[in-house]
């Protein structure tokens, strides 16, 4: 058996490296850790996500049960959170009532999918 200490990062293809720092910094509060010509990492502990730039890169996962990241909120900040992101033009599937909560889906500018929600 091979033994993982844990998980150091995610990598995920982007189409444009700046589009996608500004996101995921000034719109989902991610930390920027390391920016190079050819990849970033941002950081929302514990988890670490690094962009690489791939030429016209486009998400092809359509389906949040298939693939999507899930983050957690509590009920005021999931309400901020749907109203921010009215605000800047996000498009949002949701909200969604889920066991004890709410859940929306939203795309970050490459389409990976990214589900917001809280239960109770």
């Amino acid at each position: 058996m091979i033994l993982l200490e844990g998980l150091h990062h995610i990598s995920l293809g982007t189409a444009d490296l700046e589009r996608s720092v500004e996101f995921y910094q000034n719109v989902l509060g991610f930390d920027l850790l390391e920016r190079e010509e050819l990849y970033a990492v941002l950081n929302l502990d514990p988890i670490a996500v690094r962009f690489n730039l791939v030429q016209n890169y486009k998400a092809a996962v359509t389906n949040p049960g298939e693939f999507s990241f899930a983050y957690v909120l509590d009920v005021d900040d999931f309400t901020n959170a749907l109203e921010e992101l009215e605000s800047r033009g996000v498009e949002i599937k949701g909200p969604l009532a889920i066991e004890g909560g709410e859940s929306m889906v939203i795309k970050d500018p490459d389409g990976h999918l990214i589900e917001l929600f809280y239960n109770e």
